[in-house]
């Protein structure tokens, strides 16, 4: 206690010094001044870091605590499997992404069928007849079977622009009872050429021609001519 008695009064002395001649000493600042030097005022509420620390204390305390642990279990769910989890919102994400888009046909019909006409132009008048050739395709690895309880294997109608049958192909035939078989391989096909008369037809209008495999609905095509005048 001593030595710093003596330090202060060494040091006294000299700043009296440097003081300017008939200066007042300064007055010694009392200990509420210097207690309110040091303390720490209320936060500006219109600051960034008073959001960020009250933020910070609600997260510390017992409610934030709780108010944590529930969003984690909304965000997180424990449950496998839920609507709510990962892999169920990854799925649901890209679903409804795709489900607008239509995608065509990855793989080609089981069979092809055509129809063909000759001639394609014809006057009723100069033609009396129009050559057939109807053709079956098999586009699938297997072979395609089809049975037949006479030795019919294919029909022609000749259709209005009504829809009504003006002609059909095989009423002008015979045919035995005669079970047969027929069988397209893979990649192959088979063909019938036949005759479609054009007596009942009429310049100017639109008729149908149906060619199908009998007893085979699925194997049937159709296409339309317009005789001239």
């Amino acid at each position: 206690m001593k030595t710093v008695v003596l330090l202060f009064s060494l040091i006294t002395p000299g700043m009296l010094l440097a003081q300017a001649p008939g200066a007042k000493p300064a007055p010694k600042p009392t200990l509420q001044q210097g207690a309110a030097a040091f303390a720490v005022g209320a936060p500006d509420e219109g600051s960034p870091f008073f959001a960020e620390r009250e933020a910070a204390r609600y997260a510390l305390s017992p409610e934030g605590q709780q108010q944590a642990r529930q969003d984690t279990v909304a965000v997180y769910p424990r449950v496998k499997d839920s609507p709510d989890s990962a892999s169920a919102m990854f799925k649901s994400f890209f679903t409804e992404m795709f489900s607008s888009i239509k995608w065509g046909a990855l793989r080609a019909d089981p069979t092809t069928q055509k129809l063909g006409l000759e001639p394609d132009n014809f006057s009723v008048q100069d033609q009396r007849g129009l050559d057939a050739i109807y053709t079956i395709r098999n586009n699938t690895g297997k072979i395609i079977r089809l049975d037949f309880p006479t030795t019919q294997r294919m029909d022609i109608l000749t259709k209005d622009p009504s829809g009504k049958v003006l002609e059909r192909w095989a009423d002008d035939r015979a045919f035995r009872p005669q079970e047969g078989i027929v069988i397209i391989n893979p990649k192959e096909r088979i063909e019938f050429q036949e005759k479609v008369a054009t007596r009942d037809m009429k310049a100017n209008e639109t008729y149908s021609i149906q060619a199908e495999v009998t007893g085979y609905p699925e194997y049937s095509t159709v296409k339309t001519v317009t005789p001239a005048p």
